[in-house]
């Protein structure tokens, strides 16, 4: 299957819009995968591979300001008031690494989109677009569906969770618990009969960007952890983990 060749599990995923969304949020085009399974060969065959726990790129140039966008329709003020709780959370760290959001007006070119999308598949709450690309700048855009987070939307920290997970994507991080995904998303029957017969499941794989264990971290996920595979519906600020992960890719001034 193209999805296992390109490094990632294919448990879960499944088909949608020119393309398939892998790990619950990742959405890769064909041309993707195909990249990947490259990419997999060249592990495979012994060439260097990242010592951090850090995809295989990351945002270059610091210290660096990345400017947001939100282009979200009726819902506007509901994205771009959780978009400020997000960028808020990541400032307040005093990183190298800083946020900023345009006006929705501007004609600057940003870094980063966030958009609302209404999904054809109503399981779809939220699109990365990936991890940062080889010139280390972030993945965009960020779709998150405008049917679920509408102009109703009420739980602006919990909005403002996902809009910081999803930038955590774009900017390197994996999930927390990649290793076994089921820490946070729990079995499907599948899963619980493949553990049965004591196969591994829940590993979500290198995937060719690098899954490397951030030292200081707990290993095997932490909970409350804003990069959990699945969410709990909860607000999740970062932990004090999340805090020492972060500044391990993205120092402080």
């Amino acid at each position: 299957m193209g999805i296992a060749k390109a490094g990632f599990s294919p448990t879960g995923a499944y088909k949608t819009d020119g393309g398939y969304i892998v790990e619950g949020d990742i959405f890769l085009k064909p041309s993707d995968l195909v990249n990947q399974a490259g990419l997999i060969k060249e592990l495979a065959s012994g060439k260097p591979r990242t010592e951090q726990y850090k995809t295989t790129n990351q945002v270059t140039g610091l210290p660096r300001v990345l400017k947001i966008k939100v282009n979200a329709g009726e819902a506007q003020k509901v994205f771009t008031d959780a978009t400020k709780e997000a960028i808020k959370r990541y400032n307040d760290l005093g990183l190298k690494l800083s946020l900023t959001l345009l006006d929705s007006g501007s004609v600057t070119t940003e870094d980063i989109l966030i958009k609302g999308e209404t999904f054809s598949d109503p399981r779809v709450l939220g699109q990365s677009a990936g991890f940062p690309d080889a010139s280390g700048n972030p993945a965009t855009p960020i779709k998150l569906s405008n049917t679920h987070y509408n102009k109703n939307f009420t739980n602006n920290n919990l909005l403002a969770t996902v809009v910081a997970h999803e930038i955590g994507h774009a900017i390197g991080f994996r999930h927390t618990d990649y290793a076994d995904r089921t820490y946070s998303c729990g079995l499907t029957p599948w899963e619980s009969f493949l553990r049965m017969l004591g196969i591994s499941v829940g590993n979500e794989g290198d995937g060719g960007v690098g899954a490397i264990h951030i030292p200081g971290t707990p290993v095997g996920g932490e909970p409350g952890s804003w990069m959990l595979a699945c969410s709990d519906g909860t607000n999740r600020p970062f932990t004090a983990n999340d805090i020492i992960a972060i500044k391990a890719l993205y120092p402080k001034n």
